[in-house]
């Protein structure tokens, strides 16, 4: 199984940081938060899933999905 949410990234053609910058993510290293969110090491909060969905159209199932294919759960 892709990682839709990877996925989304390259369709964009965005940088770690730019893909931060596009969902409006903020903090000390943004560029952090999305390669844990693209690797499976974190799945995002249910504010972050409403943003990534209305802007790329990831859904909360599509992280939940990647994450147990990567865990092999």
């Amino acid at each position: 199984m892709k990682n839709k949410f990877a996925e989304a990234q390259k369709r964009l053609k965005l940088s770690n940081k730019d893909f931060a910058e596009f969902l409006g993510l903020k903090g000390i290293n943004p560029s952090v938060t999305i390669i844990r969110w693209k690797t499976c090491q974190r799945i995002p909060h249910p504010t972050w899933m409403k943003v990534i969905t209305e802007k790329t159209g990831v859904t909360p199932n599509d992280f939940y999905e990647a994450w147990y294919e990567e865990h092999k759960i």
